[in-house]
This record gives C-alpha cells, sequence and structure tokens, in this order.
C-alpha cells in the first residue's frame, strides 16, 4: 500500500490531535506547574500547525496559512524548550522563543501569496534546528539530565536538529527538486519523521509531568503568607529576601542565600506513596526552622526545594550554617514505616561574590544544586560551584 503526502499529513495531524488532548486533559485536570502549561501550549501550536497547512492544502489561495502554520512550528519547539528550561528551575527564555516566532512570521509575510509552499521554510527549519539544539542542551542538564525520560527527550530534540537543519542545507544547494532532498527530505518523509517523534515525545513528556506532580504536594500549596509545609511562600520570600538584600546593601551587611533540594524526593513518593513525600516535605522544613539562624528567612521556592536568607560575617561562617542544617537531617529519621534518614543537596552564594542581587544568588545557587545533583547528591557546593564540600 501506498499512502500520498495528503493521506499521511491528514494521519500525522490526527495523532498529533489525539497525543494533544490527551496530554492538555490530564494537565487541566491535574496540578499545574509552569513547565507544563508551556508543553500544553506546545501541542496546541502543533494541533494549529495541521489546521494552518490543512487549509492552504484545500485552498491554495489561503497563502497565509503558510506563514501560519511555520509560526506556530517555531511556537512549539520554542515552548518546548523553555518547558524544559523551567523543568530544571531555570528562567523559561521566553523572549527568545517569542522573538524568534515573530521572526518567522514576519518572514511568511514578507514573501506573501508569491512564496508558494516553500515560502519562509529555510528561515523556519534553521529556527527550528536552532531552538531543538538549545532544548537539547537543556534536557541533558539538571533535574532532566538524571531522568531517563528528559534523556529521551534529549534524543528526540537532537533529532529533529539535524533534521531541520540538514534539510535547510540542502534545500538550499540542491533544491526543492533535487534528487537528493526527495529522497530524504521530502514533504512525505518530514511528515513520517515528525509522526514518529511526536509518538515518543509525548510518551516521555507525558511521563516527566506526572512524576512532577508526583513531586509537588505540600509545595503547591499555600496558607495565607505560608506553604503547607510552614515557611514562606516562593513570592512573599521572594519579596522579604529582596528587602533584606536592599537594607544590608545599605550597610554593607553580609548575607548568605543557602539553597536546600530534597534528595529522591520522586523515589520516595514512588516506593512509599505520597504521604511519605508529603511528610519528608514537611519534615524537612521543621529541621530548616529549629536549625537555621533565629533571624533567618525561609522559603519554600517548589515541591522539596527550600531557600533560606541569613546574615553571616564571612564564607566560613555560611558554610558552617549549612554543615549543622546538613547534619541535622541524619538525626531526625521519618516515622513508620519508612523510617528513611533524609538527605539534600545544599547550595550557598553569599554577597560577598555575588553582590546584592538575589537574581544572582538565586541562580548561583540553582547551579550549585544541578551540580550536586549530578554528583549523587547529599553534598555542599560553595559559592564557587566548582567547589563541594562533601
Amino acid at each position: 500500500m501506498t499512502l500520498d503526502t495528503n493521506t499521511m499529513f491528514i494521519v500525522s495531524a490526527v495523532v498529533v490531535t489525539l497525543c494533544g488532548v490527551t496530554f492538555i486533559v490530564n494537565a487541566a485536570f491535574n496540578r499545574h506547574d509552569a513547565a507544563g502549561r508551556l508543553w500544553s501550549l506546545a501541542f496546541i501550536a502543533a494541533m494549529l500547525v495541521g489546521v494552518a497547512y490543512g487549509l492552504q492544502m484545500v485552498s491554495p489561495e489561503a497563502w497565509w496559512g503558510i506563514a501560519l502554520g511555520n509560526t506556530s512550528l517555531a511556537v512549539c519547539v520554542g515552548s518546548i524548550w523553555s518547558g524544559v528550561r523551567l523543568y530544571n528551575g531555570r528562567a523559561s527564555g521566553a523572549l527568545v522563543s517569542v522573538g524568534l516566532a515573530l521572526f518567522i512570521a514576519a518572514s511568511g509575510l514578507v514573501y506573501g501569496p508569491r512564496g508558494g509552499e516553500w515560502a519562509g521554510v529555510v528561515e523556519l527549519w534553521f529556527v527550528l534546528a536552532l531552538l531543538a539544539a538549545l532544548a537539547t542542551h537543556e534536557a541533558m542538564r539538571g533535574r532532566l539530565g538524571r531522568n531517563l525520560n528528559g534523556r529521551i527527550m534529549a534524543a528526540v530534540m537532537a533529532i529533529t536538529a539535524v533534521f531541520n537543519g540538514s534539510r535547510a542545507i540542502v534545500f538550499l544547494v540542491d533544491g526543492p527538486n533535487g534528487a537528493v532532498f526527495q529522497q530524504y527530505f521530502s514533504a512525505s518523509v518530514a511528515t513520517m519523521v515528525n509522526l514518529s517523534l511526536v509518538v515518543v515525545m509525548s510518551t516521555a513528556v507525558a511521563v516527566l509531568r506526572a512524576e512532577r506532580s508526583g513531586v509537588n504536594a505540600v509545595g503547591d500549596v499555600t496558607e495565607g503568607i505560608r506553604s503547607r509545609a510552614g515557611v514562606l511562600a516562593a513570592s512573599v520570600f521572594a519579596q522579604e529576601a529582596t528587602d533584606h538584600i536592599d537594607r544590608a546593601a545599605h550597610v554593607r551587611a553580609g548575607l548568605v542565600l543557602v539553597g536546600a533540594d530534597i534528595d529522591n524526593l520522586p523515589e520516595i513518593n514512588t516506593a512509599f506513596g505520597r504521604g511519605a513525600g508529603d511528610e519528608a516535605i514537611e519534615r524537612f522544613a521543621q529541621t530548616l526552622r529549629r536549625n537555621a539562624p533565629v533571624m533567618a528567612v525561609i522559603g519554600h521556592y517548589s515541591s522539596g526545594r527550600f531557600l533560606l536568607l541569613a546574615g553571616v560575617g564571612s564564607g566560613a561562617e555560611a558554610l558552617s550554617i549549612v554543615e549543622h542544617l546538613q547534619s541535622a537531617l541524619v538525626d531526625d529519621p521519618l516515622t513508620e514505616p519508612s523510617q528513611i534518614r533524609l538527605t539534600a543537596s545544599f547550595a550557598l552564594a553569599d554577597t560577598y561574590d555575588h553582590g546584592y542581587d538575589l537574581a544572582a544568588l538565586n541562580a548561583a545557587v540553582c547551579d550549585g544544586i544541578a551540580t550536586v545533583k549530578f554528583g549523587g547528591g547529599n553534598l555542599i557546593a560553595t559559592a564557587a560551584i566548582s567547589t563541594i564540600v562533601s
């Protein structure tokens, strides 16, 4: 049986729609997170691609369908990249994604009806290759880099980057009617490649989001200005920390930002149930409250991650605070039946090295925790991220 391009396109659009609707419905009825919302946007954009290209196929005079489809593709891959960054605890980079999508939209409008079915495709393929390469790099690091489904996502994005980059180069060199392009990069081949990648990607993303919702529990719920774990909610902590840093800057007082991320929280949820995971988060928060300096500000950054801002007179004093917290965790196991002794990955950044800027301090802490996690956890990363204290 031979399938023509139009039939393959319809099959691909149906599969994309089914995968997208399944993911979006699941996301709507479960806990929300920023990465999940961006991945939902990616599926919505992918479904819009099918509608836009289908419209142009049915009505060739609707040239703007090509421009809309190309822009939607850029939004799709850009949303995946931004979601991957958020999943790893980094800034979304949304301005880059939006800027590249607007560039594709503008190029489609510039070509207009005279561009035909290949209007703006070279620009599109290079943009897709760039965004997919960025997503590959991000998925290989941090939390995703330690997750099998994260590595699957990285592989899918790597194939996407190579395929689109090669397709653009061959198009420029060989033209759309060249033998190489027709054999390896035609619309039919691209449809089959995209169909295969969508199925694999949707499965990996769905599992990642399910794991994410399994991690998020106590950390998602706030009661007034506090999370349910009993410390300041993330938004309130950011306000308080900013105020403390501004006041400390005026008198040149030393401050340290400490990040702590519970090790193996998804595994605890899987092995002992959500109740054990919730207890781990609450017990960890209580350990911080009881052992941190009295005037320290403690916030619940996300799920099993906490931030602590305290005044210090030196880098050595900052390290001693974290070492005390690390020891306190081991001395306070969870209750029956698990009797787990919690460990955590710590990172600290002080104003002596990073200045009085909460964003800079937080970025250093996040990078430090990622480094410790990559090394197996239960260690401390100091302000110089290359320095790990056991």
